[in-house]
C-alpha cells in the first residue's frame, strides 16, 4: 500500500553504474527495503500493493497469499517474491504487485490493475520521457510459463491491461517477458516503445511470477532493484568490436555472442527511436541480411526467445 506517492526530484543518483542527471524521476522503493503493516497476512513493500489491498473487499477475504519478503536479494536486504497459488476454485492466482491498485473479481479474466488519479495512495507521478526500464530477475517456472514486468506510461486513467476507453491515454509501454529458468540474479532491460510526443502525468508497473491468465501452479520469481533508464545509458551502442549485435560491412545483421537460447523460437523487431516498427522477422540464423527497405540510422533492436529478451541500439550505415 501506498504511503505517499510523489516522485523524487533528484539531483544525481548514481544507480547500478549509471549517473541519472538532474530532474529525472525513478521509481519509489526500487529495492523493495521498506516494507510496511498494510492490513494484510503479510507486509507490503512501501509504495507498491498487492491482490489483498484490492478494491474488491469481498475477493481480498478469499484470495491467497502470492508474495513475501525474501533476504535473497540482488543488493540490500530484501527482494520481492512473487509465486503462483492454486485456489479452493481450481484457478491459479498469479504471484503479482503493482504500484497501482489492482481491481480483482471472482473471474479474473476481468481483472486489472489501475491508476487512481483522485487517490494518491494508488498512483505514481511522472512526467519524464524515460528510455527504458530496467530490473534485476531471478525465477523458478514450472514448465514454459513466463514472468511478466509491465511499465505503462500514460496520461489520465491507466489500466493494465488497456482497455478500450482508456487506450488514447497511453504514452508509451515497456514489458520484459522472462522464460526459463534464470537461477542467478540477472538484469533485463527493455526500451519504451512510445506511441505519443507528449508527456505522460502516471507511470503504472504490474510484475507477475506467471504469464497473463495462464499461470502455472508453482513458478516463482524474485525482483529487485528497478530502474528508470535515460539517455544514451538505455541501452548498450555496442560496435563490432564489442559484440552482441551489429551490422558488418556487407549490411550483413550480425547476432554475436548472445546465449544460443536467446536465439531459440526468437523474433527479431527493428524500432525506430520514436517507437515505430521498421523491420522484423523470425531469427533463423545469427547472420541476417538486413532488409533494403531499411534506411540507414539509430535504431532499437529487441530479439525475444526462449532464453528471454534482450535490446540494444543498433547504428545501420
Amino acid at each position: 500500500m501506498k504511503k505517499v506517492l510523489l516522485f523524487s526530484v533528484i539531483t544525481v543518483i548514481v544507480t547500478m553504474g549509471y549517473t541519472l542527471s538532474a530532474q529525472q524521476t525513478q521509481v519509489q522503493n526500487p529495492g523493495v527495503e521498506e516494507w510496511e503493516d498494510a492490513g494484510t497476512v503479510i507486509d507490503e513493500p512501501v509504495d507498491w500493493s498487492s491482490l489483498k489491498t484490492s478494491d474488491n473487499e469481498t475477493v481480498n477475504t478469499v484470495i491467497p497469499q502470492v508474495w513475501d519478503q525474501s533476504t535473497d536479494a540482488h543488493t540490500g536486504n530484501y527482494s520481492i517474491k512473487l509465486y503462483n497459488v492454486a485456489t479452493m476454485a481450481e484457478i491459479v492466482a498469479t504471484g503479482s504487485i503493482t504500484n497501482g491498485r489492482f481491481h480483482t473479481e471472482f473471474d479474473p479474466s476481468a481483472g486489472y490493475v489501475y491508476t487512481d488519479t483522485i487517490d494518491e495512495r494508488w498512483h505514481t507521478v511522472c512526467t519524464d520521457r524515460p528510455d527504458s526500464i530496467a530490473v534485476w530477475v531471478k525465477y523458478t517456472p514450472v514448465g514454459m510459463d513466463t514472468a511478466q514486468f509491465k511499465a505503462l506510461l500514460h496520461t489520465g486513467w491507466g489500466t493494465l491491461p488497456i482497455k478500450p476507453e482508456n487506450q488514447d491515454n497511453e504514452i508509451g509501454f515497456a514489458q520484459i517477458n522472462v522464460a526459463g529458468t534464470v537461477d542467478t540474479w540477472t538484469r533485463f532491460v527493455m526500451p519504451f516503445t512510445y506511441y505519443s510526443d507528449e508527456n505522460p502525468e502516471y507511470i503504472l508497473f504490474i510484475a507477475t511470477s506467471g504469464a497473463g491468465l495462464a499461470p502455472v501452479e508453482g513458478s516463482s520469481v524474485l525482483y529487485d532493484d528497478i530502474e528508470l533508464i535515460y539517455g544514451s545509458s538505455a541501452i548498450n551502442e555496442l560496435s563490432a568490436n564489442d559484440g552482441m549485435i551489429y551490422v558488418d560491412d556487407n549490411q550483413t545483421l550480425v547476432l554475436d555472442n548472445l546465449p544460443q537460447n536467446y536465439l531459440q523460437d526468437a523474433t527479431l523487431e527493428l524500432f525506430s527511436l520514436t517507437g515505430a516498427n521498421i523491420w522484423s522477422s523470425h531469427v533463423f540464423s545469427n547472420r541476417m541480411q538486413i532488409s533494403n527497405t531499411v534506411n540507414s540510422g539509430l535504431y532499437i533492436i529487441k530479439i525475444a526467445g526462449k532464453g528471454g529478451n534482450f535490446s540494444q541500439k543498433l547504428f545501420i550505415k
